[in-house]
């Protein structure tokens, strides 16, 4: 009846009844009967709250009827839903509002307010049992464990919602209760729950409890509690309040924490009695807090910067050195303030200011120290630093955001800086504060370069683990080997196969990878408690950053760094940080492979010493012998604690209000609880049988291959670890990991098997030689059928390859049969025979490749010689069998590689080597010289053969079957015989060529002396093989002292030229080497014995008369070469005659062409030309090579045909017309040779012979034509090489130069100089044939004028002194240049500016921008261009060369203000060039000249392109105050120019920064004392768009040079950001300027808003920017994408503020700052409106605009999707072989 409500009807008069009959028997059951659900009586309660009309009901009729309502709150084991139903009415009498119920309910504004006052009554009336219950509902429920379950809804809803009655009900409490202070007590622990468990909404809830109970706990005029219990309470209170500062973000909780504080110090005050009206020094801080936590009453949700910068202005200026207004205690709540805005990421002056603050406290704690360590004061401090100053660094360490980082990373530093010496926690954190910043650990680990920040982990990592390898380190022998008692005593077979040793052979005691190293934590220099508090958050980050803040390089370095440092952490540390990554590795997937490599760097450290606890032959310890085999292993408490807590920091989500966990302070007192002295070796050997070693078994059997590639490493782990444990527990482990990981090479992913191999590899690397039999036992028996054959070779072949360089010679003879067995089934068996069928299909990349050869060739590297003959057992028996040329090619190429690996064995012993070749040579060379179709055995065998087959007698005939297996084999090792001669041979030549026999050794050389012979021998063989590696032999013997060298030279030479006589072709490698014999024996000492009687002769021509001498002539001049003839005793005593010669000659002409026979043949050539043998054949050759030498395509023929021809030049004799064609021919090819190369050629031949020829022979033939040459081709040539070596060259001609040749010259510049003045004269022709031959005439001369120029600026500074007699022509010249140019250009310039609508600078800058380096422009402004570049060019090397004469009294000031003049030249190239000579001239100048300089009297000039006349001192012209402001408008124009050059922009910053400090002396002394200037109109108090706006806004005179100055480039970089579209060039230039002058204007000055603002704005406006520029850029060979062009811009404008904030301060800086904010605010807001109103003046403008806008923002998301698949990209190794692709 109740619930439906029935219109117009009244209860009134049925109530008393129904109370009598159905309420009041029940009421005083009412709390027992609905404990488990709600009775009929409770819903008929809960039916009278639904309308305002009802609520008589509940206290006329019965009193106690709302009492008992609220008993059931408190009934035993009473359900939520009963206690959510009476919430509920609570909930409705609470938000009762009589103006909404007299709309809602429809009643009478009396009645409503009625109801109201009713309902007031009642909760008034029972606040005390109100509060009772929900003391004990409180109490009861267990608060701290009941909000845990918020998450997942249970009582922790309930529990919010009691807490949310109570801060409602909490307002009607006026009086102290007990009830009171036991709430506070129980709501206090929930504000330091995490946000995640404790919305902040009920926290709130708490503070406005707090807030109206406080007072009535401790009000002294309300509470009847003690007093001293009342301090006490409010130093629990302030505690609690202080540090919810650092939690809650929410405004209103952070309002009523304030209220809090200030009711807090209200009563602090009362309590201590203070009667003064000083504010006590919690009011002090109640004050600070409450202002710096303000908000402005005119914008809803914006801070109120204004009152919070004046408050932290008071804080860190005035009150943080006042113990009586801000006293330790005081300092609590600001602390936690102050680390709550230091993580401000987005207000840079709130954060700058609390990371002062925090600067400030630290400070004062080290003032505290400094005066008392024992006192109060200093004890307050300290604990408040190691409470939350250094857990607040902790926790932010691991902040997300870089910006938070790096002020915690600062305040961390300034700790350890001022308070190192005071606390143990920062004592051993000095050794990182070094004064060498670029050694110092705090300034580099988050420096915006990567490269620094990598740098600083590397040199922690170095300082930490520096002292680590000094320790006790783990025996090699010990660690590789088992025992072969303990081995033999083993039932187990593997641990018997894993204990197999080679026989006798010592191994190496240096393994491949580094050993375990064991030591203790005290071996760092730096606690294992910092490094994991405060290094490894820092490097987790990066190691396991996702998305954009993922660097590859960052990664991979702080993986390496985690590492390394965890080597120094205890094991209770060092476990919990294992389980961590391990569990993190099966939660998230995305990082698995990161936290492989992570768990993988921690494994690699294992540093503990376990080889000496006591287990039984089956790694059990001793000690648990006795327990129960299925009993479970105890693990240590303190390990049980991390693990949970590890779990925890994965699972529980982070503090929204803080960003921590609830776990981290449990952490922090378990870390700080668990003693330094570690656990006993057992436990952690426990832990490591029990936990460690099965957890990482688990992920080497993953039967997905996927994840097998990134867990197969793990394996490695495990054996490292293994090594730490004990003998027995290593031997019985062992053998199943080798076991795991060859049956993983089985898996079909060519990845995971590549993974497995790689950790194979690495494990026999650690293990040593003496497991390598048993891996490839356990290799053979997993890898034994099909496909897996192949796996097998190719992990061998990958084994021994990797080992190869860490065993000793021998290690591996133990296992060398089964080895052999295997390589011979590769390269012979069925795998081989696979792997060379065209039919074989297998995409398996092992069973592509053959390195059966490279195994033999190692095998025979590391394997003592007596075993040789092992290797070569099974290919004799092959030879045997069959002489097919597949088969016996494959076997020449194993000789081959055995022979290669012999010569490679360390154990080479020079004497066995020569004994077993000397043998094997004379035993198969006289057996290979035989027919094997013609000996006996042959013969006998075919008759045998025949007999068998068929006998007969004459009474009757028998026929004899003869069985298969009985007929015989034929041998075939006769025929493959010269195969081991061949292999003989290669063993002495490679032992040769590496030098193996000593040439000092009087017995070596004996037994190498009858190889002579041998090889003699071998020249006649019939075999090519032979008789090439013959050759090589002699040409190496040929070089020793051997007695029988000498006899044999002319037999070999004989023999030789037979060999050439046979062959009618040079493309054999038999004719080569023949051909480089013959070359070693020409060069060969003993050949120069034989030749000892041999003299060249020149060759002449003929005497004849004058007719034929003119008929010879002739034919010269037509290309014909007369005839020579040659003494008849020219050859005689030279080896070779003059018909074999020749012959030579006409054979090797050919191979001169021909690319792979050009080396043998120019070495034979210059052999010739060494001995002086003359023919003329070879003459005619080495014209060939000379024409070779310009046309040649190879670099290197090039190189090798000068070498030869210069050579000749040399040493062969030369008639003076030869000569001079020479040189005649290097000029005509450096000058006119169509291909780049072929010049060059031309110059490189050019410059060997001005260096190398003297003078007498130089200067005669090849002076002028050289000078000329160079000339052409610096003033023509079109490759940029070519002009710089003949740059190059031509001062060194000129320098050799004589007088007379010199004055030549001077006359030839003069003459082309004359041609730049009469090339300006205007053309006056009228015929049109006649003008355009003039002005073709006109541009000869400009080249010659530029030419003229060139040779100027080359040959000033080899001259010198010479020089000088020139310097009046040359600084004419340069006049006459640079006068022609500006007038030219100028008048250019303003006939363009008539044009209507033209801008005439901008277009000269873009015909400029698109010349071309060569010729003349077709644009007549930029004719002289070029005339221009040259002169200033020329000019700047003179002034660099003689300043005096440039610079000094007699310097020329006309020149350097035609110099200023070309600042606004439009070619890029001449403002680069005038930059420069500005630069050059300011370098040689002092700032104080400026105030020196004399004032020129103003001259009226008649036209732009003059310039006035300078009467003062020449050094001073560019100094005075106007000139420097018009060098300054110029550099500026340069900047502003759409086509700034780097090298451009870098003179720019240095010419300006010289400006500033010229301008700086100017500034009166009362400005720099910050007094007496009148700030100028400030540029970030307009918006003005453009420079001449600029100019007008400031009023230019010299006092004011430096504020114009920064006011112009302040200007710049603002108009870039309006209206540059996302352009970057001139702000960064601007930035590097503005770097420059705030580190040289002075604190004073530079704080005056005249100078600071236009250096503000541009910066902070280009922090907040978006925009994009439009495309990449590519400096330096980088390409920058836009968004990294964007964030370096960025990254330079935070370096520069962070610089200005250190100059002025922070306080000043961050006022500053706020202004520029609310500037730029209040512009925006004006753009806005603008927007609105353009959107209905002009919408067709509105949307255009609109739509760039929407344009920038597509082009923005499509670079930032590009570099997120940029970084992206991997490497995909794809199943075929070495094939290799990019994906994205």
């Amino acid at each position: 009846m109740f619930v439906l409500e029935p219109p117009n009807f009244s209860f009134a008069p049925y109530m008393q009844c129904i109370y009598e009959v159905a309420i009041d028997p029940r009421i005083d059951n009412l709390a027992s009967e609905n404990t488990q659900n709600s009775s009929a009586l409770l819903l008929l309660l809960k039916s009278w709250t639904l309308t305002p009309k009802y609520y008589p009901y509940l206290v006329d009729y019965n009193p106690l009827t709302f009492p008992m309502l609220l008993d059931i709150l408190v009934a035993p084991k009473v359900q939520s839903s009963v206690v959510s139903l009476v919430l509920g009415i609570l909930q409705t009498f609470l938000d009762y509002d009589p103006q909404v119920a007299v709309h809602k309910y429809e009643l009478s504004a009396e009645s409503a307010e009625a109801y109201g006052v009713l309902v007031k009554g009642m909760i008034q009336r029972h606040i005390s049992r109100i509060l009772s219950h929900m003391r004990t509902c409180f109490s009861n429920s267990n608060l701290n464990s009941a909000t845990t379950a918020t998450q997942s809804g249970g009582s922790g809803n309930l529990v919010m919602h009691q807490i949310h009655i109570l801060s409602r009900v909490a307002e009607y409490a006026t009086e102290e209760t007990q009830d009171a202070k036991a709430l506070l007590d129980l709501l206090l622990p929930t504000l330091k729950r995490p946000g995640s468990v404790v919305p902040a909404r009920t926290k709130g809830d708490v503070l406005n409890i707090m807030l109206r109970f406080i007072p009535l706990v401790i009000d002294p005029s309300v509470s009847a509690i003690a007093k001293d219990e009342q301090q006490h309470l409010l130093a629990g209170y302030l505690n609690s309040i202080s540090s919810s500062f650092g939690r809650l973000r929410l405004d209103s909780a952070r309002a009523t924490l304030s209220r809090i504080l200030s009711t807090l110090a209200k009563f602090d005050r009362q309590l201590q009695g203070v009667t003064t009206s000083e504010p006590t020094p919690l009011e002090s801080a109640a004050w600070v807090v409450e202002e710096i936590n303000a908000y402005s009453t005119q914008r809803l949700n914006e801070p109120d910067h204004e009152r919070r910068l004046v408050a932290f202005g008071r804080l860190n200026d005035e009150l943080w050195n006042q113990p009586a207004l801000l006293d330790a205690h005081a300092w609590i709540p600001v602390l936690h303030n102050l680390v709550y805005f230091a993580q401000d990421q987005e207000e840079l002056a709130t954060r700058s200011n609390a990371s002062f603050g925090l600067a400030r406290f630290i400070t004062r704690t080290a003032q505290a120290f400094n005066a008392d360590p024992q006192s109060a004061e200093a004890q307050v401090m300290g604990r408040s630093m190691q409470s939350i100053l250094l857990p607040s660094i902790k926790h932010m360490l691991a902040s997300k955001h870089e910006v938070v980082q790096m002020e915690f990373l600062g305040a961390l530093r300034r700790a350890v800086h001022e308070c190192g010496d005071f606390f143990d926690q920062l004592r051993d954190l000095k050794a990182l504060d070094t004064p060498d910043e670029e050694a110092n650990f705090f300034y580099n680990i988050l420096h915006i370069q990567t490269h620094r920040r990598t740098r600083a982990m590397r040199r922690f990592r170095d300082l930490v683990a520096k002292n680590v390898y000094i320790q006790s380190q783990m025996p090699t022998d010990d660690a590789m080997d088992v025992d072969e008692d303990s081995a033999s005593d083993s039932d187990d077979d593997e641990s018997k196969g894993v204990a197999e040793k080679k026989p006798s052979t010592s191994r190496s005691k240096t393994p491949a990878i580094q050993p375990l190293v064991f030591n203790s934590e005290q071996a760092s220099p730096i606690s294992p408690a910092n490094i994991r508090a405060l290094i490894f958050p820092l490097l987790e980050n990066w190691a396991l950053a996702e998305g954009d803040q993922l660097n590859h390089d960052l990664s991979n370095e702080a993986i390496q760094t985690i590492g390394a440092l965890s080597a120094v952490l205890p094991w209770s540390q060092y476990n919990a940080m294992l389980r961590k990554y391990l569990g993190m590795a099966k939660k998230t997937p995305s990082l698995e492979k990161r936290l492989m490599r992570l768990i993988m760097s921690l494994l690699d450290n294992f540093h503990f010493d376990l080889r000496h606890v006591k287990v039984d032959k089956l790694g059990r310890l001793l000690s648990d012998e006795s327990a129960s085999s299925d009993k479970e292993q105890e693990v240590p408490a303190v390990v049980v604690a991390e693990t949970e807590l590890a779990e925890v920091a994965e699972t529980e989500p982070a503090d929204e209000d803080t960003g921590l966990t609830e776990a981290d302070d449990e952490s922090n007192m378990v870390t700080d609880s668990v003693p330094q002295k570690d656990l006993p070796e057992e436990r952690i050997h426990k832990v490591v049988v029990s936990f460690l070693l099965p957890e990482l078994k688990k992920m080497i059997t993953e039967t997905n291959e996927e994840k097998l590639m990134l867990r197969a490493p793990v394996a490695m782990a495990i054996v490292r670890i293994l090594t730490a444990l004990p003998e027995n527990t290593m031997t019985a482990q062992l053998p199943g990991v080798l076991t795991t990981i060859s049956n993983m090479l089985r898996a079909k992913a060519q990845s995971a098997r590549n993974a497995t191999r790689e950790t194979l590899v690495r494990i026999v690397k650690f293990l040593g030689p003496s497991y390598f039999g048993f891996i490839v036992k356990e290799l053979k028996a997993s890898l034994s059928r099909g496909v897996h054959k192949h796996i097998l070779s190719y992990t061998i072949y990958a084994l021994l390859k990797e080992i190869l360089g860490m065993i000793k010679v021998g290690d591996l003879d133990y296992t060398l049969e089964p080895l052999i067995e295997i390589l011979v089934q590769d390269v012979f068996g069925q795998v081989g025979e696979d792997k060379d069928s065209e039919d074989w299909t297998s995409k398996m990349r092992e069973a592509k490749v053959h390195h059966g050869p490279d195994c033999f060739e190692m095998l025979a590297s590391v394997t003592q010689f007596d075993n040789i003959r092992m290797m070569l057992a099974p290919l004799r028996d092959i030879l045997r069998e069959t002489d097919t040329p597949k088969r016996t090619r494959v076997v020449d190429n194993v000789l081959r590689r055995i022979s290669i690996g012999v010569n490679h064995n360390k154990s080479y012993d020079t004497k066995s080597i020569l004994i077993f070749c000397h043998s094997i040579i004379n035993q198969y060379l006289a057996m290979s010289t035989k027919d094997a179709k013609d000996t006996k055995k042959v013969k006998e065998d075919a008759e045998q053969l025949k007999r068998l087959r068929f006998a007969s007698n004459e009474e009757n005939a028998k026929v004899y079957i003869r069985r298969k297996d009985m007929a015989p084999k034929r041998d075939y090792l006769q025929a493959n015989a010269h195969r081991f001669v061949q292999f003989g041979l290669e063993i002495v030549y490679f032992g040769l060529r590496r030098e193996r026999f000593s040439s000092k050794d009087a017995e070596v050389l004996g037994m190498l002396d009858p190889f002579v012979d041998l090889a003699g021998n071998g020249l006649f063989s019939r075999y090519n093989s032979i008789i090439s590696l013959c050759c090589k032999i002699w040409a190496i013997m040929v070089r020793l002292p051997l007695p029988s060298v000498s006899a044999g030279i002319p037999v070999v030479i004989k023999r030789l030229f037979a060999i050439f006589r046979q062959t009618s072709s040079t493309n054999s490698d038999m004719i080569q080497n023949c051909f480089k014999l013959l070359a070693s024996l020409l060069r060969s000492k003993h050949a120069e014995s034989l030749m000892a009687g041999y003299e060249p002769e020149e060759l002449e021509t003929p005497e004849k008369d004058e007719v034929d001498k003119t008929a010879s002539d002739k034919k010269a001049k037509k290309g014909k070469k007369p005839a020579v003839r040659i003494s008849a005793d020219c050859m005689k005593d030279s080896l070779i005659s003059e018909q074999q010669l020749r012959d030579l000659i006409d054979f090797i002409r050919p191979d001169i062409e021909e690319t792979e026979r050009q080396a043998t043949a120019f070495s034979l050539i210059r052999a010739i030309l060494t001995r002086r043998m003359i023919v003329d054949s070879l003459y005619k050759l080495l014209d060939n090579i000379r024409e070779l030498m310009i046309t040649a395509q190879d670099a290197n023929v090039r190189e090798v045909c000068r070498l030869t021809w210069f050579q000749f030049l040399m040493d062969y004799p030369l008639g003076e017309r030869r000569l001079t064609n020479a040189m005649s021919f290097i000029v005509q090819n450096a000058t006119g040779y169509v291909y780049e190369s072929g010049r060059v050629s031309a110059l490189e031949i050019m410059g060997v012979i001005i260096n190398r020829f003297a003078d007498e022979i130089l200067l005669p033939n090849a002076a002028e034509p050289f000078f000329l040459g160079l000339v052409l081709i610096i003033a023509k040539d079109e490759s940029s090489q070519c002009r710089e070596m003949a740059t190059h060259l031509l001062p060194i001609m000129i320098a050799r130069f004589d007088q007379p040749r010199l004055n030549r010259a001077w006359t030839l510049l003069d003459q082309w100089s004359a041609g730049i003045a009469n090339s300006c004269e205007p053309v006056v022709e009228t015929d049109a044939k006649k003008a355009a031959n003039a002005e073709i005439q006109q541009a000869k001369m400009r080249e010659l004028g530029r030419a003229a120029l060139q040779c100027y600026g080359i040959i000033i500074e080899p001259l010198g002194d010479k020089f000088g007699k020139r310097i009046p022509a040359f600084l004419s010249i340069v006049d006459t240049a640079l006068t022609v140019s500006l007038k030219t250009w100028k008048q250019a310039e303003m006939q363009l500016n008539h044009r209507p609508g033209v801008d005439g600078v901008g277009d000269l800058e873009t015909i400029a921008a698109n010349l071309h380096s060569g010729g003349d422009p077709h644009n007549a402004a930029l004719t002289y261009w070029e005339t221009a570049y040259l002169a200033l060019n020329a000019y700047e090397r003179f002034a660099r060369v003689m300043p005096q004469k440039a610079v000094g009294d007699n310097g020329q000031s006309r020149i350097w203000q035609l110099a200023v003049r070309h600042l606004t030249h439009p070619h890029a190239w001449v403002r680069l060039s005038a930059a420069r000579l500005i630069g050059a001239y300011v370098a040689m100048g002092d700032p104080s000249w400026m105030l020196e300089a004399e004032s020129e009297s103003p001259v009226e000039e008649t036209a732009e392109w003059e310039v006035p006349v300078y009467t003062g001192r020449p050094k001073y012209v560019l100094f005075s105050a106007s000139a420097l402001k018009q060098i300054a408008h110029g550099l500026i124009v340069q900047l502003s120019s759409r086509f700034v050059s780097p090298e451009l922009g870098t003179q720019i910053v240095k010419n300006l920064y010289f400006i500033a400090r010229c301008f700086l002396t100017a500034v009166p002394q009362n400005a720099l004392e910050g007094t007496g200037i009148e700030p100028v109109a400030d540029a970030s108090d307009d918006d003005s768009d453009s420079d001449e706006e600029a100019e007008q806004s400031s009023v230019w005179t010299k006092e004011r040079s430096l504020s114009w100055l920064i006011n112009r480039i302040g200007s710049l970089a603002r108009t870039e950001i309006i209206r540059g579209r996302g352009l970057t060039e001139k702000r960064t230039y601007s930035f590097r300027w503005f770097a420059a002058v705030i580190s040289l204007v002075p604190p004073t000055l530079l704080k005056q808003s005249a100078y600071i603002m236009p250096i503000v704005s541009p910066l902070y406006r280009t922090t907040q920017d978006t925009q994009l520029p439009s495309q990449p850029i590519t400096l330096s060979g980088t390409t920058k994408s836009p968004t990294e062009q964007l964030d370096e811009l960025k990254s330079l404008a935070n370096d520069v503020i962070k610089l200005l904030q250190t100059r002025i301060g922070v306080t000043e800086f961050s006022a500053i700052l706020v202004k520029v904010q609310s500037h730029v605010s209040q512009v925006q807001s004006q753009r806005r409106e603008r927007r609105k109103q353009l959107a209905v003046i002009d919408p067709e403008l509105h949307a255009k605009k609109k739509i760039r806008k929407h344009e920038s923002s597509r082009r923005r998301r499509q670079e930032q999707m590009s570099e997120h698949a940029r970084r992206r990209t991997r490497i995909v190794v794809r199943r075929a072989y070495g094939d290799k692709s990019s994906e994205k």
